[in-house]
């Protein structure tokens, strides 16, 4: 389907369109089995790592915001 096709209709941010990959697993912050943003890596220290999934919530609420001079 060409865009201005879905842009008549109405349909050009449609669900199906955007939502086809959603992941649920446990998040490695909260616990919590919710929709997945990204995997993630904590240092614990130089030797001891976790890598795991992370949820949108956690994500936003541990981003580093950016600072602008």
């Amino acid at each position: 389907m060409s865009r201005s096709y879905l842009t008549a209709l109405g349909r050009e941010n449609a669900k199906e369109f955007y939502e086809d990959n959603r992941v649920i697993d446990r998040c490695i912050f909260c616990g919590q089995h919710k929709e997945i943003k990204t995997t993630m890596t904590i240092y614990f220290s130089e030797f001891e790592t976790n890598t795991g999934p992370i949820c949108k919530g956690c994500y936003s609420a541990n981003a580093k915001t950016a600072q602008t001079s």
